[in-house]
């Protein structure tokens, strides 16, 4: 978590709080997501194994799964978002075939939900643990603490 504390832009805390997070958990897709378009979307920053410029707009993820994060307000972890009866049924979960989930919100200097960072695998049921959630907010701490160095 030390790299966060030096770096010189928000790119590079993006980026080097994705990094943190393959090396340790080692998700199949990773993906950070900071501050607001005109549309009032979350802004995809970085990503790992998806396109942050084209991710939203293809439904890679599934909106309702991000949504679903940010709302939780803390680190959560879905062992198999197609057992989800939330979703289960929804077209994107399916298509992108989303197992296991792991998010958790960044906020901004005034405490608000400013992102979300959002790792699954379409693999692997049960892919995280319930121990990598308090790490998973550790590091959105330090990102937060990076982001509002710059």
């Amino acid at each position: 978590m030390e790299r966060l504390t030096t770096a010189a832009s928000a790119e590079e805390v993006y980026q080097r709080g994705l990094d943190l997070i393959v090396e340790r958990l080692k998700p199949e897709r990773a993906l950070i997501l900071y501050g607001y378009d005109e549309a009032d979307q979350l802004k995809p920053q970085a990503g790992h194994n998806l396109d942050p410029a084209t991710v939203l707009v293809l439904g890679d993820v599934s909106l309702g799964i991000l949504q679903d994060g940010l709302e939780a307000g803390e680190a959560k972890m879905m062992v198999d978002a197609l057992q989800d009866p939330r979703f289960g049924e929804r077209t994107s979960a399916v298509l992108s075939g989303i197992r296991s989930v792991l998010s958790c919100p960044l906020r901004g200097k005034d405490g608000d939900i400013e992102g979300l960072i959002y790792l699954d695998s379409r693999i692997q049921t049960a892919a995280f643990k319930q121990g990598d959630l308090p790490w998973l907010s550790e590091l959105a701490q330090a990102m937060e603490q990076g982001l509002a160095r710059q």
